[in-house]
């Protein structure tokens, strides 16, 4: 008998996978959106970005335009790729009205005679002017900026300090011929003349110690003096990621949540606006069999969904896979039992289908704005970081970006953290649909 009630249980489990799928096949072109769609997306994404800084077209104000091809284009000059000369103005509010109207990117306005202001002690100030009000194009024109004067303070530093190697010479050639005299006259000291001696001494290891410094300092390069230390980075993996293939993970784990939400959310309470709920009371079948029977059917279809997407962006769009398969499949499994978890809570909860519809859309930007999609979790006010943890979509981003670019496993912490909250939401989905069945028999 326990083994004919078990029959029976799977029996009706099934019954709603057969139902739940035809009903999907029946929609081809449903199918082919929603496999086609976000290989379209991640491909439109990867074009829109290309792999280099933005080229900052960039005017130069200056009183006397003539003085930029003198001793100050040693100084105004950049290596940098960011900057391009655009032109040279000594009109103040043309080059602001070129700025204003985008046809240039930067206007920087030359200090007036800045070696003379060096010389007084004081800082000579170039003025940046952009128009710009993207907090990110801001700080990247910051970042350029502070780039461009850094170059232009090293170029007057090795100028002045070539000058004064070139004058050291001369210092020098007059210590050589003081060490010469200080050799004679300690030579013609009598040997009683111990404390002359002594001093002449002193003199002569002081001498020539200084020769050897300006010999030193003749000889190393004007460039090592000025920049005596360097800094290189490299990360662990010794591999730099282009935009595309950092944010692929974080897309596939977005576009996977949002199709398994929004089928979810649709499914009972479209169920139960149609009627076919009120058919489970004369059907012997339980409120536990049937959300059973809704997530395998839903599971089923989410993963080969997945299989497609992923393999057409590993395969087609090239995104890196360094970890190891098995672990990326355990981090979309759970990824999407509790995706689905969280669709069918919106669809027990929502009256019409249109209400199911808004909120898989906020929680689509939720998490577009609050799972680490766009920001770095780390630069999150702590409380906020409540509502980022309590989105699937965050535990997936960080996970599937350690398992395929790190090529590391899913930290158990996490996925077991992302399990939890699909268990916890499943029980939840069972008792309110287990209630709203209960109303129906009544």
């Amino acid at each position: 008998m326990p083994m004919i009630r078990l029959f029976k249980f799977f029996i009706r489990i099934s019954s709603f996978m057969s139902k739940e799928l035809t009903e999907i096949l029946r929609q081809p072109r449903l199918i082919l959106t929603l496999v086609l769609g976000p290989f379209l997306v991640m491909f439109l994404f990867g074009l829109g970005y290309p792999e280099q800084n933005r080229v900052l077209r960039t005017t130069y104000l200056a009183e006397d335009p003539g003085s930029l091809q003198g001793e100050m284009k040693a100084i105004t000059e950049s290596d940098n790729p960011a900057i391009v000369m655009q032109g040279i103005e000594n009109n103040k509010e043309l080059a602001l009205a070129k700025l204003a109207l985008n046809e240039t990117d930067l206007v920087i306005e030359v200090p007036k005679n800045p070696l003379e202001t060096v010389r007084k002690n004081q800082q000579a100030q170039f003025i940046v002017y952009h128009n710009e009000v993207d907090p990110f194009q801001i700080g990247y024109i910051q970042s350029v900026a502070r780039i461009y004067v850094d170059e232009a303070n090293g170029r007057l530093l090795q100028a002045v300090t070539e000058e004064g190697q070139q004058n050291a010479g001369s210092v020098q050639d007059n210590l050589e011929s003081a060490i010469q005299k200080t050799q004679a006259l300690k030579q013609t000291l009598p040997p009683g003349e111990s404390e002359a001696t002594r001093q002449v001494t002193d003199l002569e290891k002081d001498l020539t110690t200084a020769h050897g410094q300006l010999t030193t300092f003749r000889s190393l390069g004007s460039s090592v003096l000025v920049n005596p230390f360097n800094a290189e980075t490299t990360a662990l993996s010794n591999i730099i990621f282009t935009p595309t293939e950092f944010f692929a993970p974080a897309v596939i784990v977005l576009l996977l949540q949002h199709l398994s939400i929004t089928f979810a959310s649709l499914s009972i309470v479209r169920e139960r606006r149609s009627g076919i709920i009120e058919l489970f009371r004369v059907a012997p079948i339980t409120a536990f069999e049937t959300l059973i029977g809704k997530f395998l059917s839903y599971l089923l279809f989410e993963i080969l969904l997945a299989g497609v997407i992923t393999a057409l962006a590993v395969w087609v769009l090239k995104v890196p896979m360094f970890g190891q398969w098995q672990d990326y499949a355990l981090v979309v499994a759970t990824l999407l039992f509790t995706s689905l978890a969280v669709g069918f809570l919106i669809s027990l909860i929502s009256e019409t289908d249109t209400q199911a519809v808004q909120y898989s859309m906020l929680l689509l930007l939720a998490s577009i704005f609050f799972s680490g999609f766009f920001l770095d979790l780390r630069l999150m006010w702590e409380p906020m970081k409540i509502l980022a943890w309590s989105l699937p979509a965050t535990y997936g981003i960080q996970m599937l970006q350690n398992v395929m670019l790190r090529g590391a496993s899913a930290p158990p912490l996490l996925l077991e953290g992302l399990a939890l909250i699909g268990l916890g939401l499943f029980l939840v989905n069972w008792l309110l649909l287990k209630r709203r069945m209960e109303v129906q028999y009544s």
